[in-house]
């Protein structure tokens, strides 16, 4: 009941900062840990420099509150404030952009280098086969560093010749140069080398200044790492159009893929043929390997050296096609994380119905797959708003937020709320406001998150739904653009469109699931009607519009569905393999498959939940919606309060016996029989263990 009550530091608010303020105020206020953003004193001496940051760390230590590192100078993490770059020019983040030039016949042409490029690596020249680029029939041709040459072929033809740029303005890296005083000179993450430097610039010194760090810090926390190669500039297009690149990546393609990737460029540019988008998608996994290996994996493989962990929030999780862009695949990415973590906001009540609070499920499920434990939400006040004017929210829509973020599979919170009243501006001159809050607001605050996530760390989510995370159809369809980042969306809102409304259905309907990546499904072991995978056991699988699947999952697919599992493909089947030799026993395989719409996705799924888990509860709707966890062998309910008024929560079983029920608002702890009612109260929430 005490613990209860008042729940650990370990699991209360991860706020942001640490200095000689936040540690006489932070524990008045009931926080927990600090989030240590030491960029300021990192590269300097003197008393003011480095050496604050070991007795800072070491008075939180004695305060009882671990501390997490921010391991970059605010963000996007991976420059060290730009000394990555600054030591090593040749690590600097390019991309691959395409320029072309038409002709006919026995015809010269030269292309010359634009001088937003830094110099041609290949070129190719294609035929022209009913106005479109034949990839399988392309000539290589010779590279000058500024320039390309071609005497033509017979019929029309395309000279492609492809171009590094360096990505040194207008991507996200530069805008946040004002704000924490760095370079915005920004490494490429897929070189394991450049990584290692920023390990060595970044992690490393910040490790040198803290004795016996594992009892200490908790980890090392990433700042929304990226690709850069997204266009960040509204008003204006970029010169080029650019893909992520790096000097191992053709190789690298070729082993994952066995064939070559030079050749085969001019697909990821254009063209919808089933060849083409097979190719981009290859392309877009090898850099997810990459990637994944070398930034998120290497991070975690120094962090596990040391005895920490490694952790972070990404960028535009909301968007699929943003998980191509930033990362190649963002869950493949964010898996390789000890503490898989996602940037949220904070919402008004217009926009609570449409807000994507489900996208804390992707690192959910990666954790889920991936044995972990915790994931870390920050409750962010500024996205999602697009001012400054509310830093410190009221406390209904703070616990909206942290409701739907533990409802979603989040367990561990942190955040920058202002506590102090304030009016000013920012660094870049923009009004801020914050009204703040007593010491015994936000103690009441942490409380309420230290309780629920006391309950919810380290517990499984009761799922006997997956949704496959459908990676490959984005991959398949991205094409880069120079427009900003915003305005390519709509091309891509059909099939995220689907995606949204499978989940809104599955939501709405009760219906609980996580998302399973493919390589999950690779891995899942089948028995009879259930696919195992990490934590979590399925008899539902939900494919979206998934057009192209490795013929060995498909197989698994088709054993499970015999063992009397139940496969629902939505809006589409497939009607390819990975590769062109596994197409006509893809084909065979689905040739009796039936395609079903999302209205009639809730009819196939009738066994949600295991039968222990029989407790309903009145009234079922968007405004009381149920999660349900296993921990330690006992069933967790967890009800959460949509509406701005009271709820009277209705439990009922087919039996008898006692529950209890654990209000997260006053920490008190009772007992009660079924049938049993519980009144919430507005934007609260109710723990129910039976």
């Amino acid at each position: 009941m005490r613990v209860f009550q008042n729940p650990q530091n370990e699991y209360r608010l991860v706020q942001y900062q640490l200095n000689e303020k936040a540690l006489k105020k932070y524990p008045e206020y009931g926080i927990g840990a600090f989030m240590a953003f030491f960029y300021k004193e990192l590269y300097q001496s003197g008393p003011d420099g480095a050496a604050k940051i070991g007795p800072l760390v070491e008075a939180a230590h004695k305060q009882g509150m671990k501390v997490w590192l921010a391991d970059d100078f605010g963000y996007p993490s991976g420059m060290a404030g730009g000394k990555v770059v600054e030591k090593n020019p040749e690590y600097e983040v390019r991309g691959l952009a395409r320029v072309s030039g038409n002709g006919r016949g026995m015809k010269r042409l030269a292309v010359n280098l634009p001088e937003t490029a830094e110099r041609f690596v290949f070129a190719m020249l294609y035929p022209i086969v009913d106005g479109v680029a034949d990839f399988d029939r392309g000539m290589v041709l010779p590279v000058e560093d500024t320039r390309v040459e071609t005497k033509g072929m017979q019929g029309a033809w395309r000279l492609d010749a492809y171009a590094l740029v360096v990505r040194n303005k207008d991507v996200s890296a530069q805008a946040t140069m004002v704000q924490f005083k760095h370079t915005g000179r920004y490494p490429d993450l897929m070189n394991r080398d450049a990584v290692a430097s920023f390990i060595a610039h970044m992690h490393a010194p910040l490790a040198a200044q803290i004795d016996d760090l594992p009892s200490k810090v908790a980890g090392f926390y990433s700042n929304e790492p990226q690709l850069m190669q997204m266009h960040w500039n509204f008003a204006k297009d970029a010169p080029h159009a650019c893909l992520p690149w790096t000097a191992a990546l053709p190789e690298a393609f070729r082993r994952m893929h066995g064939y070559d990737l030079m050749t085969k460029l001019g697909a990821l540019y254009e063209c919808d043929s089933l060849a083409a988008r097979r190719i981009r998608m290859h392309f877009h996994q090898t850099v997810a390997e990459l990637l994944a290996t070398n930034f998120s994996g290497q991070i975690t493989e120094w962090c596990e050296a040391h005895g920490v962990r490694s952790g972070g929030h990404f960028l535009l999780n909301q968007f699929l096609v943003m998980h191509v862009a930033g990362y190649g695949d963002l869950m493949k990415f964010a898996s390789k994380f000890h503490v898989p973590g996602i940037d949220n906001g904070i919402p008004n009540p217009a926009q609570f119905r449409k807000f994507p609070y489900q996208q804390t499920r992707f690192f959910s499920s990666v954790a889920a797959w991936k044995g972990r434990k915790e994931v870390i939400m920050l409750l962010d006040p500024i996205i999602y708003i697009a001012n400054l004017g509310r830093l410190s929210p009221v406390a209904s829509l703070l616990h909206n937020s942290v409701n739907m973020a533990f409802f979603n599979g989040a367990n561990q919170l942190s955040s920058y709320l202002f506590l102090d009243p304030m009016n000013g501006k920012d660094a870049l001159g923009r009004k801020k406001h914050a009204a703040g809050y007593t010491p015994e607001e936000y103690r009441a605050f942490n409380e309420y998150v230290g309780r629920i996530s006391m309950l919810l760390r380290g517990a499984h989510r009761e799922a006997s739904v997956a949704l496959y995370y459908p990676i490959t159809m984005f991959q398949a369809d991205y094409l880069p653009s120079k427009q900003h980042w915003k305005k390519i969306l709509p091309a891509y809102e059909p099939r995220q469109n689907v995606w949204d409304r499978i989940e809104k259905t599955l939501i709405e309907a009760d219906l609980d699931y996580q998302i399973v990546h493919p390589e999950a499904v690779a891995e899942a072991e089948v028995l009879g009607g259930t696919m195992k995978m990490g934590s979590a056991t399925f008899r539902y699988l939900v494919m979206p519009q998934i057009e192209i699947i490795p013929l060995a999952d498909l197989e698994k697919l088709r054993d499970f569905e015999a063992g009397g599992g139940t496969v629902l493909w939505v809006d589409a089947k497939p009607m390819a393999g990975a590769y062109v030799h596994e197409d006509g026993e893809v084909r065979r395989l689905v040739a009796d498959i039936a395609i079903i719409t999302t209205d009639e996705l809730t009819e196939w799924i009738d066994h949600p939940y295991d039968e222990s888990f029989d407790l309903a509860f009145e009234p079922h709707s968007y405004d009381l919606p149920v999660a349900r966890f296993r921990k330690n062998g006992r069933r967790i309910y967890y009800l959460v309060n949509r509406k701005g008024e009271s709820i009277t929560a209705h439990i009922a079983a087919k039996r008898t016996g006692t529950i209890t029920l654990l209000d997260p608002v006053s920490g008190v702890i009772s007992k009660a029989d079924i049938p049993a009612e519980a009144v919430i109260n507005a934007y609260d929430s109710l723990l129910v263990v039976d």
